[in-house]
């Protein structure tokens, strides 16, 4: 399941929300974890691929 980074702009804090792509696209409302604000925004994050070929 994909990971999305958000970084809250009232408390400063950073935290991580599991969403599959589908919820992902519903435009959910994010809440801070910490505060329980809604003024969040997407950090922009890296990831990875897992495949079953050797490189």
């Amino acid at each position: 399941m994909p990971t999305f980074e958000y970084a809250c702009k009232d408390c400063g804090k950073e935290f991580i929300v599991f969403l599959s792509i589908k919820e992902y696209e519903a435009k959910p409302k994010i809440t801070c974890p910490h505060c329980e604000s809604d003024h969040v925004e997407r950090k922009l994050s890296g990831f990875s691929a897992k495949t079953s070929r050797k490189s």
